[in-house]
């Protein structure tokens, strides 16, 4: 008998099998399963906002919900309670900040008077004081902003004038013989403006100016305290803007007049007087000057200090101009300076007084030199002698743009 040849079946799936796609792995199947032939349709993506709720941490910020971050100080600030100033209006998140760090810096100072303002601090009061918040926001405006800096800053210059006591200066003596003539305080009266004047060429004996340093630190700090004491800022009614806000109303402007002072020879006991001068004011005075003006210079030291300005700050270069004639001034202070300087206010500058306490009789070396000197004599050699004496050098480092002095 024929053996019996019976048919071979082909696999179940050799077919029929579906090659895996990326998203999903698919198995051969068994009889009892049906066979797919095309791999299944991708799911559908998620909601954007369902996504950002699974991943919060993955969500991206819609533009409602993008915005600056606060720094560390401003988080700070506005945790607590707000400050309020009816007569400031707006106290900024960094006002607030410093002002919540006084108590410290009072404790470590042991001194609270900053040019005539008593600081204040009562605690859990939410209203601090507006003289308070006036020197506070000079500090903040003279650091960008930056409240570490601004503390530092005003713990030094507290230091400083507990040491130094800058209103005693003011309310001493000094000597009229080594001081008279090189400076004075006028108000301008169209703008309520206060303007100092440094006359560097009635200085007649640098030795007796400017060697005893202590000297006249004391002086000229008390010409600065006695134009701040104009500003009137314990009375002050107007609040300064922050920062890069608007200008401070609170500052002085300076002149500096070199009619008659060789600047290029360079008397040594005046270039370091400048230079701790320069320093006192950079320091402990800041947010202090408005603007400062350098007139009679010489032709040669104004183009050099043009060439100066191409390399500082366009907002440092605002504050400084040189003019090579004192005339010229009038046309950017106006009409109520001295006349020698173009205007048609006092004939001679010395009309406008001392501006600090001068002792009541000059020691004139040449009295105490000479035995009986003769009247003519003694108008003769003034006379001759002052192209010699205005001939060194005044502190030029006061040309410097950085300078307050």
């Amino acid at each position: 008998m024929a053996e019996e040849v019976k048919p071979v079946e082909p696999p179940v799936a050799a077919a029929t099998e579906v090659e895996p796609t990326k998203t999903e792995k698919v198995e051969s199947p068994t009889p009892e399963q049906p066979v797919e032939t095309a791999a299944a349709a991708p799911a559908p993506a998620p909601k954007v906002e369902e996504t950002a709720a699974a991943n919060p941490t993955d969500a991206t910020p819609t533009a409602k919900e993008v915005k600056t971050k606060e720094t560390p100080a401003e988080e700070a600030a506005l945790a607590l309670p707000e400050l309020t100033n009816a007569q400031w209006g707006t106290i900024s998140p960094s006002l607030a900040a410093i002002y919540r760090r006084l108590p410290e810096i009072l404790d470590k100072s042991k001194h609270s008077e900053v040019y005539g303002v008593q600081l204040t601090y009562v605690d859990g009061s939410t209203e601090p004081a507006f003289g308070t918040l006036l020197i506070l926001q000079k500090f903040l405006r003279a650091n960008s902003d930056n409240i570490d800096k601004a503390v530092d800053q005003l713990s030094a210059t507290l230091a400083w004038r507990a040491e130094k006591k800058p209103l005693e200066s003011l309310a001493a003596e000094h000597d009229r013989s080594a001081y008279e003539g090189l400076g004075y305080i006028q108000i301008l009266p169209e703008t309520g403006e206060v303007l100092t004047w440094n006359i560097y060429g009635a200085v007649t004996d640098y030795k007796k100016t400017f060697a005893n340093l202590d000297s006249f630190l004391s002086w000229r700090v008390a010409l600065m305290e006695a134009a701040i004491a104009k500003l009137d800022l314990p009375n002050a009614t107007k609040p300064i803007p922050d920062f890069n806000k608007g200008a401070d109303p609170y500052q002085i402007i300076q002149v500096h007049d070199y009619l008659n002072v060789f600047i290029l020879r360079m008397d040594p006991d005046a270039k370091a007087a400048s230079k701790a001068t320069i320093a006192v004011f950079r320091d402990f005075y800041p947010e202090m000057l408005s603007r400062k003006f350098f007139v009679n210079v010489p032709l040669l030291m104004g183009w050099l200090y043009k060439a100066t300005t191409l390399v500082l700050p366009e907002a440092t270069v605002k504050k400084f101009r040189v003019l090579s004639y004192g005339k010229e001034l009038a046309a950017e202070l106006g009409d109520a300076i001295p006349e020698a300087y173009g205007g048609k206010g006092v004939k001679e500058i010395k009309e406008l007084g001392d501006p600090v306490k001068l002792s009541v009789a000059p020691v004139v070396e040449a009295e105490i030199k000479t035995d009986a000197p003769a009247p003519t004599t003694t108008t003769q050699e003034t006379t001759t002698a002052a192209p010699t004496t205005t001939a060194p050098a005044a502190p030029a480092p006061a040309m410097a743009p950085a300078a307050d002095a």
